[in-house]
């Protein structure tokens, strides 16, 4: 089998030190090159990442750089120069932080999915570093690179960081609570029976399966008796299902046109702008 390693001369001890990475920073190939060849030469890059290495508590706190043009990364501790003083080369550093972040997005997604009823969680990067001992602050590079890991996910809709927080949005799908507390199927309701309740309870949408038209129950409640003989078609449709959506709770009708529902939109805008437009006829 064939490997790469450093070998040193006359090893005083194998002993490995204890560190903690601050900032990841990515370089081009040469870059890297420069490093990994002559790690004691002026490294510019350095220089700006000054404040993230150092030692505390018998910790070495360093900067991980990853070379761009493959796998490999080399933690450095600069200890106030210009070049790697102390350093360690790691064959394959990418491929391990990768994994590391994968594991926290199993961890992010596990915590919300199982909890959320509104399809949106928070986890504090606090949470990462005591359950995972992951230490990810904004602008170290781990958070793109955990933010870049959570978008690839599919129970993921959105991912937002800010203030040491983690702001997640899940697809409903993905989401046990959700599921199991707030959808409910309903094929043999029709629209009318359940308006007066839709209009009462909160944002309710009604849509239809086959096309994105949106009518609000509220406004098919103000039809006297012609509107409800003409949309009759309308207030019949059966009731698909009732699900919680991101604009609200969306009941989804089948068994009528959507060419229904838009119509009636159309209808309601012209009523209402008419109203308008006559202003108050109260004498």
């Amino acid at each position: 089998m064939k490997f790469k390693a450093n070998f040193v001369e006359k090893p005083a001890n194998f002993q490995m030190d204890d560190c903690q990475i601050e900032k990841v920073v990515e370089l081009s190939r040469e870059d890297f090159g420069r490093l990994k060849i002559t790690p004691l030469a002026n490294q510019p890059f350095l220089a700006e990442h000054r404040d993230c290495m150092f030692h505390r508590d018998g910790v070495i706190h360093c900067l991980l750089a990853l070379d761009q043009g493959s796998n490999d990364g080399v933690l450095v501790d600069a200890e106030q120069y210009n070049c790697a003083r102390l350093a360690a080369y790691i064959p394959g550093m990418r491929d391990i932080v990768n994994a590391q972040m994968e594991r926290a997005a199993d961890f992010i997604i596990q915590r919300g999915t199982e909890n959320t009823a509104s399809g949106s969680w928070c986890v504090y990067f606090d949470d990462l570093e005591e359950h995972l001992d992951l230490t990810v602050r904004e602008g170290s590079g781990f958070d793109s690179m955990l933010r870049a890991a959570l978008k690839r996910r599919p129970e993921v809709s959105a991912v937002d960081m800010h203030d040491g927080c983690i702001e997640m949005e899940y697809h409903p799908e993905y989401c046990r609570r959700l599921n199991s507390t707030l959808e409910t199927k309903a094929p043999e309701l029709c629209l009318k029976d359940i308006l007066p309740v839709l209009a009462g309870g909160g944002l309710t949408l009604l849509t239809h399966e086959e096309a994105d038209c949106v009518v609000l129950p509220e406004n098919l409640l103000k039809l006297n008796a012609a509107g409800r003989e003409d949309y009759a078609g309308l207030l019949d449709a059966r009731v698909a299902e009732i699900v919680p959506g991101l604009e609200g709770t969306e009941v989804v009708l089948t068994d009528v046109a959507p060419e229904e529902l838009a119509r009636f939109n159309e209808e309601y805008e012209a009523f209402t702008e008419a109203e308008l437009s006559m202003g108050d006829m109260t004498p």
